[in-house]
């Protein structure tokens, strides 16, 4: 009766803390496209109501669709897990794969677009800007061919995917109407996402009673991928590199 007893109470607790994390990751998945629409609306999703000018190329366009299909994914996989549909969720992540590639390839693109306009942050030129998308693509393949390796690890999986959404924020809240941002620069569009990663990393441990180490390499990584980029954009080296890529 006791063993019974302790067996059904683990359980409760198991099937408890899975629901918080499912509402958990809900909620990333929200919000993650309400900040992104947010962020660009006035340069591309409602650019006309705010007679933005009109996008550089066709190539932007083809970036902000490849990635909007990506947020629209990771709400509905992420909604799928909620709702126990695993089958359709798998079948999904075969698509996924393929939309990745493209979110690489194309953002990869874009970002040499961008530098060969001359466009960058303000603070920054634009050869030193140009390592802030290639990182962005660079980051998110590790991340994401990690996330596929442990598809079969659901703990591992899901938390690399997490991290994939902080490491995209950055463009988004770069944009975000608030004044202070440009004195900031890359202390916000890289510090803000950092700290959400370090504080979900630290609420994980506390609540699992364990260090998820997958988890806690991929926040390494997020952490120290802004910093490591915005030392390497003002060396001699990467300024050589730029002027080799751009002639």
């Amino acid at each position: 009766m006791a063993t019974n007893f302790a067996t059904n109470v683990a359980v409760n607790e198991l099937a408890a803390r899975r629901g918080i994390e499912h509402r958990f990751f809900l909620t990333v998945a929200i919000l993650f496209p309400l900040i992104t629409i947010i962020g660009f609306a006035p340069s591309y999703y409602f650019k006309t109501l705010f007679n933005s000018p009109p996008l550089p190329s066709g190539l932007v366009h083809a970036h902000g669709i490849v990635m909007s299909l990506w947020i629209i994914l990771f709400l509905v996989q992420t909604y799928l897990i909620t709702s126990k549909q695993i089958k359709l969720h798998m079948t999904l992540g075969m698509f996924g794969v393929l939309l990745a590639a493209a979110v690489i390839v194309i953002g990869t693109a874009t970002g040499y677009a961008a530098f060969a306009r001359g466009s960058a942050f303000p603070g920054y030129t634009p050869a030193e800007w140009f390592i802030v998308p290639i990182g962005d693509m660079l980051t998110f393949a590790v991340l994401f061919t990690a996330a596929i390796y442990y598809r079969k690890n659901a703990a591992n999986h899901k938390r690399l995917m997490l991290v994939t959404v902080l490491n995209f924020l950055p463009p988004s809240i770069g944009r975000l109407p608030l004044p202070f941002i440009l004195d900031l620069g890359s202390i916000w569009f890289f510090g803000i996402p950092s700290l959400i990663g370090i504080l979900f990393l630290a609420v994980d441990t506390w609540r699992n009673e364990r260090l998820n180490k997958s988890f806690a390499a991929a926040i390494g990584l997020l952490v120290l991928s802004g910093p490591i980029r915005m030392f390497v954009a003002r060396t001699d080296a990467w300024t050589q590199f730029a002027a080799w890529v751009i002639s």
